[in-house]
C-alpha cells in the first residue's frame, strides 16, 4: 500500500495523535520523520529531507524563508473557511492551524523547599537566586528557544539584550530542544525549564508535580505552519491530510497540548501573534547576538 511521507518538528506525543487521525481519515498509513526545527529546515535547504509529501507542522519563522517557497505547492484543494486571512499564505503554499506558546516549567514543591516562588517573567530570572538553576534551549537549534527570544524582543525592544545578558551571567544549562530543559527540572539539575506549552503539558501529564506558566513578558504565540511538497505524487492525499488538520478533532488535540487555535479562547488568556515575518528575516542576526551572550553556558543535548 502507498504511504504518505510526513516531516515535522512538533512534539512526538501530539504527532502520534495527529498521525493516527490523518491515517484513519485518508485510509493510508503515514510514515513520519520528526526532527528539530533547525534540522528540518537544514534538510529542506540541502535536499536531505527526501521525497516527503506532507509538512506536518513547523515554526513559521523557519518556513517563511523565501528560498524555500519553490518546494511548496499551492494548496488548491484545501478549504480554509474559518481561518483568518493572516493564517493562510497569499499564494496558498502554507497555512497555520495552530500556534505554540512560550512556557516556564517548574516543580512548585522544589521551589518552596528552596524558599522561592515561581517566576512569572524573564525579568524574575535575572535575580541572583536563579544562578546555575535555569535550563533553556538554544534559539539557533530550537524553535522554542527562538520563540522566547523573539517574544522578548517584541516586548522590550533592544533592551531585551541587557536582560538576557543578566540571565546569561547565571550560567544556564543550554540544550537544543524544548524537552531537555524539562528533563533537567525532573532530574533535579535545574529549578526552571524554558520550553513551550506543548512539551510542558505533556510533561505535566507524566509528572504530576510539574506546573507551567506563560511568562508575562513573553505573552505571544508563533504560528505553526503546514504545507505539501511541490511535485509530490501523493499531493491529493497530502491535501486531504491537511484538510483534516482543520477539523474540530484536530483542534481539540492542539488545545489539549496548550496550543493556540484560531477562533478559540486560550486558557491563559489573550496572547498576541508573533511578528513571524520580521522574526524570520532577523533570525540569523538575533541568534548570533544570543550566542555571543550565552556561548559560555553549560551545554547539554
Amino acid at each position: 500500500m502507498t504511504e504518505l511521507n510526513a516531516i515535522s518538528s512538533m512534539e512526538n506525543a501530539e504527532l502520534a495523535e495527529f498521525v493516527a487521525g490523518i491515517s484513519q481519515h485518508i485510509g493510508m498509513p503515514v510514515r513520519l520523520t520528526r526532527c528539530s526545527t533547525s534540522e528540518l529546515i537544514e534538510r529542506l535547504h540541502n535536499g536531505s529531507a527526501g521525497a516527503w509529501d506532507l509538512l506536518l507542522g513547523t515554526a513559521a519563522t523557519a518556513l517563511l524563508d523565501p528560498s524555500l517557497a519553490w518546494q511548496l505547492m499551492p494548496l488548491t484543494d484545501v478549504e480554509f473557511t474559518g481561518l483568518p486571512d493572516a493564517a493562510v499564505a497569499t499564494d496558498r503554499r502554507w497555512f497555520a492551524a495552530s500556534g505554540f506558546v512560550p512556557a516556564f516549567c517548574y516543580d512548585p514543591k522544589v521551589l518552596a523547599r528552596e524558599g522561592l516562588v515561581a517566576p512569572h517573567s524573564w525579568q524574575d530570572l535575572t535575580n541572583p537566586e536563579w544562578a546555575g538553576r535555569i535550563a533553556l534551549p538554544d534559539p539557533g537549534r530550537s524553535g522554542a528557544g527562538y520563540l522566547h527570544l523573539s517574544a522578548l524582543l517584541e516586548h522590550y525592544g533592544e533592551s531585551a539584550w541587557a536582560l538576557l545578558a543578566r540571565v546569561a551571567a547565571h550560567g544556564p544549562a543550554i540544550s537544543g530542544s524544548s524537552t531537555a530543559p524539562i528533563e533537567a527540572v525532573v532530574q533535579g539539575r535545574a529549578w526552571l525549564g524554558v520550553t513551550v506549552s506543548t512539551a510542558a503539558t505533556r510533561a505535566a501529564e507524566q509528572h504530576a508535580q510539574l506546573r507551567w506558566c506563560v511568562p508575562e513578558d513573553a505573552r505571544c504565540y508563533e504560528d505553526e505552519v503546514f504545507a505539501c511538497r511541490a511535485g509530490s505524487p501523493n499531493a491529493a492525499y497530502a491535501q486531504q491530510a491537511l484538510q483534516w488538520m482543520l477539523t474540530p478533532a484536530a483542534a481539540q488535540i492542539s488545545q489539549r497540548y496548550g496550543k493556540v487555535v484560531p477562533g478559540q479562547a486560550h486558557p491563559v488568556g489573550a496572547l498576541q501573534p508573533l511578528a513571524a515575518l520580521q522574526a524570520s528575516r532577523d533570525k540569523a542576526a538575533r541568534c548570533r547576538h544570543w550566542q555571543a551572550l550565552f556561548g559560555g553556558g553549560s551545554t547539554h543535548g
